[in-house]
């Protein structure tokens, strides 16, 4: 009865994930994964180093409103190619660059889904046919869950892990498209220590071998299963002693066989591990170092934000970030579960409890030790959230059994279940936007935004299809499209009317030639760039994706009918000085600025090699404009600045006095200043 009440959970799942999955958009590290892993497959199919067998890919608008090859062009004319098959990203490039990131065995399995289901079978679209790999993953842990805590704590227990795990926002929202990294790390992750558990506790060297199978599948996705060894090896170290104290001839003469066939299931999910990825068959060993080197340069060298940093130098970032964004029942319940690990975990004759506590405990714990960081809030440690629903059932478990004799068991059963409607009834309320869920404790995602918490509202590419859908029902034919910063791979161009122009040299800014601008907005996005701050500060959006009443995704129309503000500029006289930094410009009192333009000599001078530009109120306290020039072009369609004598800095109407040029060399072209215009906002405009 166990395995089919598991199997119907996980069907269930399935379908829910695989028939939302038109909601969701693409990952923006995919561009990263997916062509890797079609090169590798194809290689493995063929023999091929190049897509020289394969018809040459022909564009086509994929619509994004559902899972079928739904396109403008007749069925028999879209070949079974993917669009990430590139051309410019070959088997052999991959070879020569691959090792500077996550190692490529879910993006190869990825691919096979997509061979599969669109290119042979064309019953998926090109692109959500990769993530029905994740979907099979994710529905296949939830089942696990409830099989493995309902055979060990009882039925209600694994249901209510099972319920905890299913509609875990962060889960089940990158379940549909974080499908190459974290969610397989996740489900393998739990698959390997469940196997472990089985075939250390009944002996069973098959249940052994096969966890050897699930490490190396998950060492082939992301190294976070290195550190699976300091949850097992202290689970092993309860459960042996209390099993065989003081009896060591017993222990060797019964574990004997198991401890050896563990080492060949170490050495086979390295064998998988290597198989999986041929840029070792080429580099070994340095290309396994380099990819440590990789992991190292993740980890250890983002800063660490003040804020979350205690006495003791631990990083509660972590931590608190799963406060904030676990629902407030399914953190009770888990901390019932943390009590009975505490008073009765140490008396099971499995440890299991003990296991459970270290899965939850480790991947937290090793990101939150001084010295290494974690960004983007906890999707990096995913490992962590099968352990706290498994948590959550043993505290529902521990509550029925205290609550026995004043409730009979079905009423108490049921009240666990109901208590997750509410939570359910609002994930439908803000789908498919559930991985910026926050709860009431800090004040929903509203409440995020106003602590600052980083990462507030960042979808990682989710909320993307939603403004996509919007500009292909609503942008007149031959439009142009640009992101406000982003980079274009972070929407696949098949999901975009054919008509449109889809490229970023298109951002126009003050000139406000019509383009449609698209980004997702959250912590820090708003002053990262000067487009990003015209866009907030001068037009209306045509379209919003909003959760909580915070927007995480705009659609801005850049032209006259959606400013919100009038443009008129005046001409207002300003003093001009050279410095030992380059130039400085000073107004004559505080003014709302437009734009500067100057014009230079180029006679006996040096090019600029770097130039930012900073502004003062008071000639004190100076804030540095987004931006180091040459290399960023604030307004592509300006061009290059500075350029032939001439240079234009936008801004967005900041309320400045000084302005400084400060450049490298001192002596550039740029600070032979030969004329200069300043415009600004008419007082009535500020």
């Amino acid at each position: 009865m166990r395995i089919k009440v598991a199997g119907f959970l996980s069907v269930i799942y399935f379908l829910l994930l695989f028939f939302t999955l038109p909601h969701y958009g693409i990952n923006w590290d995919t561009i990263n994964h997916l062509p890797r892993g079609q090169a590798y497959l194809h290689y493995f199919l063929t023999g091929e180093r190049r897509y020289e067998s394969l018809p040459t890919w022909k564009p086509y608008w994929q619509k994004t409103e559902g899972l079928g090859v739904d396109t403008d062009q007749v069925g028999d004319e879209i070949s079974g190619r993917s669009y990430y098959q590139l051309d410019s990203n070959p088997f052999e490039w991959y070879l020569e660059i691959d090792g500077d990131g996550h190692p490529p065995l879910s993006d190869i399995l990825s691919a096979v889904f997509n061979r599969v289901l669109f290119g042979e079978l064309r019953l998926v679209n090109d692109i959500d046919a990769y993530r029905v790999y994740g979907v099979v993953l994710a529905a296949s842990l939830v089942g696990l869950v409830y099989y493995w805590i309902a055979g060990v704590y009882g039925g209600l227990s694994g249901l209510v892990a099972a319920l905890s795990l299913a509609t875990y926002p962060l889960f089940w929202s990158e379940s549909h498209f974080n499908t190459e990294k974290d969610v397989p790390e996740t489900v393998y992750w739990t698959f390997m220590i469940y196997c472990v558990w089985r075939g250390v506790t009944q002996k069973n060297i098959r249940w052994t071998l096969l966890s050897g199978v699930f490490f190396g599948l998950a060492l082939g996705t992301k190294f976070n299963v290195l550190f699976v060894g300091l949850v097992i090896v202290p689970w092993l170290t309860s459960y042996w002693l209390g099993k065989y104290w003081g009896r060591r001839k017993e222990f060797w003469k019964e574990n004997r066989r198991i401890l050896w066939v563990s080492l060949g299931a170490i050495l086979l999910g390295g064998v998988i591990f290597v198989g999986s990825w041929p840029y070792l068959w080429f580099n070994f060993p340095e290309g396994v170092m380099r990819v440590f080197g990789f992991y190292r340069t993740i980890g250890m060298t983002t800063s660490i934000d003040p804020r979350f940093v205690g006495k003791w130098v631990i990083n509660t970032y972590p931590i608190q970030w799963i406060l904030y964004t676990t629902y407030i029942p399914v953190l009770v319940l888990a901390g019932l579960g943390v009590v009975r690990i505490l008073r009765e975990g140490l008396k099971e004759k499995t440890k299991l409890m003990v296991l459970m506590g270290l899965m939850l405990f480790v991947p937290v714990a090793r990101v939150s030790v001084p010295g290494v960081t974690i960004y983007g809030g906890i999707r990096q440690i995913m490992e962590y959230v099968p352990a706290l629903s498994i948590m959550v059932g043993l505290g529902a478990g521990f509550l029925t059994e205290k609550l026995k004799k004043r409730l009979s068991k079905p009423v108490v059963g049921l009240a666990m279940v109901i208590i997750f409607v509410p939570h359910v009834r609002h994930l439908v309320r803000i789908h498919p936007n559930e991985n910026v869920y926050f709860n009431s404790l800090i004040g929903g995602l509203a409440g995020a935004k106003e602590s600052d918490l980083p990462a507030w509202g960042n979808s990682f590419g989710a909320a993307y299809r939603q403004g996509v859908g919007y500009i292909n029902e609503n942008a007149e034919e031959g439009a142009r499209v640009v992101y406000a910063f982003e980079l274009i791979p972070n929407v696949p161009r098949i999901w975009y009317r054919q008509d449109l122009t889809i490229h970023n040299s298109r951002r126009s800014g003050y000139l406000r030639k019509g383009e449609y601008a698209i980004t997702l907005t959250y912590q820090g996005t708003s002053n990262r760039s000067y487009y990003d701050m015209y866009l907030e500060g001068f037009l209306t959006p045509v379209y919003e994706t909003s959760v909580d009443g915070v927007s995480i995704l705009k659609v801005w129309r850049n032209d006259e009918a959606h400013l919100k503000r009038s443009v008129e500029e005046e001409l207002v006289s300003m003093v001009q000085e050279k410095t030992d930094f380059g130039v400085r410009l000073e107004l004559n009192e505080p003014r709302s600025l437009s734009r500067l333009e100057l014009k230079y000599s180029e006679k006996n001078c040096n090019p600029v090699l770097g130039i930012y530009v900073q502004i003062s109120l008071d000639g004190k306290s100076w804030a540095r404009l987004p931006g180091s020039l040459p290399e960023d072009w604030l307004i592509p369609e300006i061009g290059e600045q500075p350029m032939g004598g001439g240079f234009i800095e936008p801004f967005v109407g900041q309320e400045v006095k000084y302005i400084d040029l400060v450049m490298s060399p001192v002596d550039a072209c740029l600070s032979q200043v030969l004329s200069s215009k300043l415009y600004v906002f008419k007082e009535s405009e500020k």
